[in-house]
């Protein structure tokens, strides 16, 4: 079963684009869009008109006549989707084969691919793969929200299908699998069975679904079940409705088939959609509230005092001036890249910045809030409305000079990177609507306000003990009393060492992960649970093709360290494994003010790999081919190599693969950086691809 036309023939989105490092509630209108990033009219048109093309020959022709004129294009995975879909549709099927795994390659969240390509691999009894496909298919539609050009009921149309597609290539695969051995695997022929009530139960319609089912059933046993989905198919004018009368016939006696035919059995309850019972009961710890960082500290001194020390607790501080790392000495201006000076710093006794606009009238501005405490430092004033503003510029301790941030991280065009605006004070500066929500705790709006974003305020500043481990009142009242009772392991406040995989990489994503959907609360809150059965919820993400280029490098990888836990998410470490954010960092070590990234085995980082690859102890030369005192003998220097753009230095990425060279010599080191090339940079990329292929041999 193929569904090549779902969503059209690609997944290609014209969407209006964002900015990358802010967690707005709400969509702002951009001057650009996906396409409108591709400098070239000429490539544009060249991919809209394979795009648009309707005829599958022709589709594909003029798909790989892009391919062939513009190969390091921004736009090659959608092109090779195209020309994957236009291949199945031509029945050319290895071919689609190819050109769907390099598309995924490049962008491997595009769920309706991924469902074309479970179904595809089952079809050519590729199983495994199937059900890898599907499963990665089913978790993205899970996991991301409705494209932006796409309405809410047709989405939910087409989810439902693709959904059902996803579930059939799973029973299909299992099937197969159960059928090909000697004696019928029971346990396969089930998880067919589970598979299959899925897809039927999304797409009551989809009658090869249903004969499958069927032709499963029979080998489990259950004729009654198989005879009401076979007379259902028989009465269908779907093409296996011939298919199902025979078998009907070849299952049960002349009078027994003319009495299903007459009378059908009625369907019977398949699955529930592949929901999971939600309880609506709210949570006795949600209920009785947050207790405060400071209830922590009788009974948790050393977390508390570790905490206390990091990053995290410091992200948003009240100006003291021993929290300041920004040069405010008198004299010292911020120029722009003309030579003319934009902003004016200085103390009187507080620090405060000077800001031209555009019509070079100078406004003070006084530091109210100080932002970071490690790698850079940023600043906030308080407007005469008491909402909060960032300051344009912000102190980089590394390069020991003051920045324009904004303009850093923003495309051409961004309001907020154009200082002379900075005294409009807009929504594009507002520090509750783009920062606050991973800055602070509890951060809680008034929703009957004119502005509900505007004027949020904040149980504490930075995060706290609870944004982790969850409201804590009810668990202090009762150590109170001495009198514990036990919990399930998300019941708060968590002991991460509890925790599987997702629960805890979706606590670190409340602010590590840049695509979340955020929304305000019944009760207004914007960074907490105030009812509910869950302090931490699942949020959706936003689908990444309406994320700015600047997010990604060519080669689909990400660019930015706002998408951290995204890059994570990616690497068999976290959907194979079970590693989370807790395997390699903590925030309660003793050792922060030399171990800022809060590393467990800062001394011996191979260690946090071995813990799970337990094959390569003791081996680690033979592995790496270095010698074992070199940096690249340390797992991290080729698998997480520093290619991720953080505060104005490159952070490791969280991708964690193993390296290649063949897209470094499509896109370039600069869009495609190769670990060894790193290092060995008076080398190109088809040495590096060869030296990687020989040591695979």
């Amino acid at each position: 079963m193929f569904v090549v036309l779902l969503g059209g023939p690609g997944t290609f989105h014209i969407l209006h684009a964002q900015e990358s490092d802010t967690a707005a509630f709400r969509p702002r209108r951009r001057s650009f869009t996906i396409l409108s990033q591709i400098e070239n009219p000429q490539e544009r048109r060249a991919f809209v008109k394979a795009y648009t093309a309707s005829a599958p020959a022709q589709r594909y022709a003029l798909a790989m006549a892009f391919i062939d004129a513009y190969p390091q294009s921004w736009l090659l995975a959608e092109a090779y989707d195209v020309a994957a879909r236009a291949s199945i549709n031509l029945g050319v099927y290895k071919r689609a084969l190819e050109e769907g795994r390099f598309s995924l390659r490049l962008k491997p969240e595009n769920a309706t691919l991924l469902v074309l390509m479970a179904n595809l691999e089952a079809r050519l009894g590729l199983f495994d793969q199937a059900e890898s496909s599907a499963r990665q298919a089913l978790d993205d539609l899970n996991r991301f929200g409705r494209p932006g050009n796409i309405g809410r009921q047709k989405w939910k149309s087409l989810k439902s299908r693709l959904k059902a597609s996803a579930y059939f290539a799973l029973g299909r695969a299992y099937a197969a699998k159960a059928l090909g051995t000697h004696l019928a695997d029971r346990m396969l022929l089930n998880q067919a069975a589970g598979a299959l009530n899925q897809a039927t139960a999304w797409n009551p319609k989809d009658f090869e679904a249903l004969y499958l089912r069927a032709l499963v059933e029979l080998r489990l046993g259950e004729t009654s079940r198989a005879a009401g989905d076979l007379v259902r198919v028989a009465h269908s004018k779907d093409p296996l409705s011939t298919k199902a009368i025979t078998r009907l016939r070849h299952t049960y006696s002349p009078a027994a088939f003319k009495e299903l035919m007459k009378h059908p059995p009625k369907p019977y309850l398949t699955a529930k959609l592949g929901k999971q019972a939600r309880d609506s009961q709210m949570s006795r710890a949600i209920k009785a509230g947050y207790a405060g960082s400071a209830a922590c500290r009788p009974c948790h001194t050393m977390e508390y005092n570790t905490w206390r020390e990091t990053g995290m607790s410091r992200m948003l501080r009240a100006y003291q001036p021993q929290n300041v790392m920004g040069d405010f000495s008198a004299g010292t201006v911020y120029k722009n890249p003309a030579g003319k000076v934009m902003i004016r710093m200085g103390r009187d006794p507080k620090p405060y910045f000077e800001v031209a606009d555009s019509h070079g009238r100078w406004e003070t501005f006084h530091v109210a809030y100080t932002i970071g405490s490690k790698w850079q430092q940023g600043y906030v004033t308080r407007a005469h409305n008491g909402s909060l503003h960032v300051l344009p510029v912000e102190y980089n301790a590394l390069r020991k000079s003051w920045v324009d941030y904004w303009k850093v991280l923003d495309p051409p065009g961004s309001e907020r990177a154009n200082i002379a605006l900075f005294d409009n004070l807009s929504t594009a500066t507002n520090y509750q609507e783009n920062c606050a929500v991973c800055h602070t705790s509890q951060l809680h709006t008034n929703s009957i306000s004119n502005h509900p974003l505007q004027n949020a305020t904040f149980r504490e500043p930075g995060v706290d003990c609870e944004m982790c481990h969850g409201p804590s009142e009810l668990h202090v009242r009762e150590m109170r009393k001495k009198q514990p009772v036990s919990k399930a392991a998300l019941d708060p406040p968590v002991a991460f060492w509890k925790l599987d995989k997702r629960a805890g990489v979706r606590i670190c994503g409340q602010c590590h992960r840049q695509s979340a959907i955020r929304r305000i609360g019944p009760r207004g809150e914007m960074n907490f649970s105030a009812e509910g059965s869950s302090f931490i919820e699942a949020p959706l993400s936003r689908p990444y093709d309406v994320y700015s280029h600047r997010a990604f490098y060519k080669d689909g990888r990400f660019r930015q360290t706002t998408f951290i836990v995204e890059a994570f998410m990616r690497s068999a470490c976290y959907r194979k494994g079970k590693a989370q954010c807790a395997t390699c960092h903590s925030p309660h070590l003793t050792n922060f003010s030399s171990n800022r990234t809060s590393l467990k085995y800062k001394n011996d980082p191979n260690e946090m790999c071995l813990i799970c690859h337990q094959s390569y102890r003791g081996r680690i030369v033979e592995h790496t081919h270095h010698p074992a005192s070199s940096k690249a003998s340390q797992c991290v220097s080729c698998h997480m190599p520093r290619i991720m753009n953080a505060l104005m230095f490159k952070a490791r990425s969280h991708q964690i693969e193993i390296p290649t060279a063949d897209l470094t010599e499509r896109f370039g080191q600069a869009e495609s950086p190769n670990a060894c090339l790193i290092c060995h940079s008076h080398k190109d990329p088809r040495w590096a691809e060869q030296q990687l292929k020989q040591w695979k041999d």
